[in-house]
C-alpha cells in the first residue's frame, strides 16, 4: 500500500503509527532519501530479517533471497521517501529497484509493503491500496495541538488549523515554537506576529514556491531567530550532512565546549523537540528536507561545517582491504561531496582516485558519473592552470563511463573536450589518450571507419613519443576494429604488431590481451585449432603474472571456441572456471559476458528453459551498470531462446526491447539484427504487414 502526499504532511508520522502499532513477525524500516545503491538497501533488508547476504555478490540472486525471506514469514516492509528514487518523469533512477518491486507485484509475498512518497510512481498505477494523505481535519490539528501540550481556546486552535489548511509541519513547527519560548501559551501567538506570517503566506508566488513553503519558511526563521549563537551555528553546521547523520558525527559540530555525549544528547534533543530535527529508528538524526532547504539556504558561510564532516568522515575511512560492497566507501563518497561543497575540487579529485579503481572493478560506473560530474562542473568555473591537466584526466574518465552506461554521444563529447584541453596544454599522452577513448566510442557506435581514423592519430603521436607501451595498446584497438569490419587478415597483422612490442618490452600484461585478440580474430575465420592455440597461450601468461581479470576473458574466450567445435561439456567448464573468477574480482561487466556465454551453450543443448535463466541473470547485471550493449545482446539471446519455444509473442518482446536500445545507442548491426528476427518471427504468425515492414527496415540498414 502507499502513502503520497506534499512534503510535511505527516506521511512518515502516519506510516510509523502503522509499524509500530501492527503486529507483524519482523519489520523493517527503510529510508531511501539518500538514494542508497540497491545493493545496500536489500543488503540491510536481508540481515535484519535474520537472512544473509552471499558474496560476491548476484543482484538477481539478492533479490530472490529478499524475496524469499519475505516469503517465509508475515512481515511489515516500510519504504520512507520512495520519491528521492525517481526521476521528473517518476521512472526508477536504478533499475534493480524497479525490478524488485515488479516481481513483488507479479508473485506476492506473505508481508506488506508499505510505501510513503510525494509522487506515485508508474509501476504502481494500477495499485489500488493507494492513499493520497492531504492536511489533517481539524478537529486532528485541534487534537495535535493538545497533545503537544499547547493551552489554548478550542476556538483558537480551531481558526489557526484551518488558517494553515491542516499541514502537520507548520502545526509542529509553530507548537515547536510556543513551547520553546511561550510557556506553551497560544494566547502568546502574537510573539509570531501574524501579520507577518499572513504576509508570507500571500506574497507566496513563483513556480518554485507554494503558500506552505512560505508559511514553514517564515516559522523556520522565527525558530532559528530564537535560538542562541552556539545553537544556530550547532544547527547549520548539522545541514551540511547529507546522509542520516549519528551523535558521533554531531560532535563535530559543536564547538562550545567539551563534545561529550551526554552533552551532545541533549542539545541533538532540544532541536528534535523543536521539529528540527528527527530522530530515526537506527538512533540517527536527520532533517525534514523542507527545514535543511531552508537552513541551507539562509547559511552565509559553510565552509568551517564543511572541514568538520570531512574531519567526521576521515576518522571513519574503512581500510581498503576490507571493502566488499558501495557502503564501504561511503566515506570516501562524503568527503567527495563535501570537498565539492567547498570548492576543493582539485583535492576531491585526487580522492576520488583512491577509490577509483575499486568502484571501477565492481561495475559501479553511474555511481562513478555521479561523482565525477560535479568535480567536473565545479572545477570548470575556478580551473587553475595548474589544475588543467588533472582537469582533463577527470573529462576523459567521466566519457569513459558515458560510454560504459551505454551513453556514447555524451561521452564523445567528454572526451573531445579533454582531447581540446591537452591539445591546447601541449600533452601528447594526454591527446593521445582521449584520441584513443573516442576511437572507442564511434567502434562503440559502429563508425568503423571514424574509430579507424582517432586509433591512426593516437597511433602516429604514441610512435613519435617512443610510448611502446601505448602504441602497442592502439595497434591492438585498430585489430578489433578491423576484425568487425570483417578484414580478418588486417585485423591480424595489427594484433602480430602489437604482440611483437609487448614481447620486446616484455610487457607480460599487453602480451597476454594480444595473444587473446589474436585467438577471437581466428575465432571469426573459424580456424578452431588456431584460435585455442592463441587463447591457452594468452591463458598461460595470464595465470603466470596473476592477471585474474585477463586469465577469465582467456577462459571465456575459449569456451566460445569449444562450443564452436561442439565440446558443449568442455565450453560450460571454461565458462564456468571464468564466471568464479569474475564473480571473486567484482567484474560485473565480465560476469555478465560468461554467465551470457554459459546462456548460448545450453541454447545450442537445446536446453532453452536453463538458457533464458542464463540470459535473465545477465541482462539483470547489465542493466545494473547500465551495459546497453550487454543489454541488447541478452535481449537478444533472449527473444531467440522463446522463439525456439515457440513463443513467439514472447520472442518479439525482446526483440523490440532490442530495437528501442539498438536505435537509442546507434548500434545499427544490433538494430538490423532485431529488424531481421521481427521478420521471422511475424512470418511465423502469419502477421503478413508486420512482417513486411520489418523486412524493409532490415534492407534498409544496409548490412547483409
Amino acid at each position: 500500500m502507499g502513502i503520497q502526499g506534499l512534503g510535511g504532511v505527516g506521511k512518515s508520522t502516519l506510516a510509523a503509527y502503522f509499524y509500530h502499532s501492527l503486529d507483524f513477525e519482523a519489520k523493517f524500516w527503510a529510508d531511501v532519501s539518500a538514494k542508497p545503491d540497491f545493493t545496500i538497501f536489500a543488503e540491510k533488508i536481508i540481515i535484519a530479517l535474520g537472512g544473509k547476504v552471499a558474496f560476491p555478490i548476484d543482484l538477481t540472486e539478492l533479490i530472490n533471497n529478499l524475496l524469499n525471506l519475505l516469503s517465509q514469514r508475515r512481515c511489515l516492509l516500510v519504504v520512507d521517501n520512495l520519491e528521492t528514487l525517481l526521476d521528473q518523469q517518476r521512472n526508477w533512477q536504478d533499475e534493480n529497484y524497479q525490478q524488485f518491486f515488479s516481481r513483488w507485484l507479479q508473485q506476492g509475498t506473505k508481508s506488506t509493503l508499505l510505501l510513503t512518497t510525494q509522487d506515485k510512481p508508474s509501476l504502481f498505477q494500477s495499485l489500488q491500496s493507494w492513499y493520497p494523505l492531504g492536511g489533517m481535519k481539524i478537529t486532528e490539528g485541534v487534537e495535535l495541538f493538545h497533545q503537544l501540550g499547547i493551552i489554548a481556546t478550542e476556538e483558537e486552535l480551531t481558526k489557526f488549523v484551518e488558517y494553515v489548511q491542516g499541514h502537520p509541519l507548520t502545526i509542529k513547527l509553530v507548537a515547536g515554537y510556543l513551547i520553546s519560548y511561550c510557556d506553551s501559551q497560544f494566547s502568546q501567538v502574537e510573539e509570531l506576529e501574524l501579520a507577518q506570517f499572513e504576509l508570507a503566506y500571500q506574497e507566496a508566488t513563483g513556480s518554485h514556491r507554494n503558500q506552505k513553503d512560505a508559511r514553514l519558511s517564515w516559522i523556520i526563521q522565527q525558530h532559528l531567530d530564537k535560538l542562541s549563537l552556539e545553537q544556530t551555528q550547532f544547527l547549520i553546521g548539522l545541514s551540511v550532512y547529507r546522509v542520516p547523520f549519528n551523535r558521533q558525527a554531531a560532535s563535530y559540530m559543536w564547538h562550545e565546549e567539551e563534545a561529550k555525549p551526554i552533552i551532545i544528547n541533549k542539545k541533538l534533543q532540544e532541536l528534535c523537540d523543536r521539529s528540527l530535527l528527527i530522530k530515526t529508528e537506527e538512533f540517527n538524526f536527520q532533517f525534514e528536507s523542507l527545514v535543511q532547504k531552508f537552513i541551507l539556504q539562509q547559511a552565509h558561510d559553510l565552509s568551517n561545517a564543511h572541514v568538520q564532516a570531512i574531519e567526521y568522515y576521515q576518522a571513519n575511512l574503512k581500510e581498503a582491504q576490507s571493502w566488499q560492497v558501495l557502503e564501504d566507501v561511503k566515506e570516501y563518497l562524503e568527503i567527495i561531496h563535501h570537498r565539492c561543497e567547498s570548492r576543493q575540487y582539485a583535492i576531491a579529485s585526487n580522492v576520488l582516485n583512491i577509490c577509483y579503481e575499486f568502484l571501477s572493478l565492481r561495475g559501479y560506473y553511474a555511481v562513478l558519473v555521479e561523482v565525477y560530474e560535479p568535480i567536473t562542473q565545479g572545477w570548470q568555473s575556478c580551473l587553475q592552470k595548474e589544475d588543467r591537466y588533472d582537469y582533463a584526466w577527470a573529462l576523459n574518465r567521466l566519457g569513459i563511463f558515458y560510454r560504459y552506461l551505454g551513453k556514447v554521444q555524451q561521452s564523445i563529447v567528454y572526451n573531445d573536450r579533454s582531447l581540446k584541453i591537452f591539445q591546447d596544454i601541449g600533452s601528447v599522452s594526454g591527446s593521445a589518450a582521449a584520441l584513443n577513448n573516442l576511437g572507442i566510442a564511434y567502434f562503440s557506435l559502429g563508425e568503423y571507419l571514424r574509430a579507424i581514423d582517432f586509433h591512426r592519430r593516437a597511433l602516429a603521436i604514441r610512435q613519435q613519443i617512443g610510448d611502446r607501451h601505448d602504441e602497442a595498446a592502439s595497434l591492438n584497438n585498430l585489430g578489433n576494429t578491423y576484425c568487425s569490419l570483417g578484414e580478418y587478415s588486417r585485423a591480424i597483422d595489427f594484433h602480430q604488431q602489437s604482440l611483437t612490442i609487448q614481447q620486446q618490452i616484455g610487457d607480460r600484461y599487453g602480451e597476454g590481451i594480444s595473444l587473446n585478440n589474436l585467438g577471437n580474430a581466428y575465432l571469426s575465420l573459424e580456424e578452431y585449432p588456431r584460435a585455442i592455440d592463441y587463447l591457452q597461450q594468452s591463458l598461460a601468461i595470464t595465470q603466470q603474472i596473476g592477471d585474474r581479470n585477463s586469465k577469465a576473458v582467456s577462459l571465456n574466450n575459449l569456451g566460445i571456441a569449444y562450443h564452436s567445435l561442439r565440446e558443449y561439456s568442455r565450453a560450460i567448464d571454461f565458462h564456468q572456471k571464468s564466471l568464479a573468477i569474475q564473480q571473486k574480482i567484482g567484474n560485473r561487466e565480465q560476469e555478465a559476458k560468461s554467465i551470457g556465454s554459459l546462456g548460448n551453450v545450453y541454447y545450442s543443448l537445446r536446453e532453452y528453459s536453463r538458457a533464458i535463466d542464463f540470459h535473465q541473470k545477465s541482462l539483470a547485471i547489465q542493466q545494473q551498470i547500465g551495459d546497453r550493449y550487454g543489454e541488447a545482446n541478452s535481449l537478444g539471446n533472449l527473444g531467440n531462446a522463446y522463439y525456439s519455444l515457440g513463443k513467439y509473442s514472447r520472442a518479439i518482446d525482446f526483440y523490440q526491447q532490442l530495437l528501442a536500445i539498438a536505435q537509442k545507442i546507434g548500434d545499427r548491426h544490433e538494430e538490423a539484427n532485431a529488424w531481421f528476427n521481427l521478420f521471422i518471427t511475424y512470418n511465423k504468425l502469419q502477421q503478413e504487414s508486420e512482417a513486411k515492414a520489418a523486412y524493409e527496415n532490415y534492407i534498409r540498414q544496409g548490412i547483409l
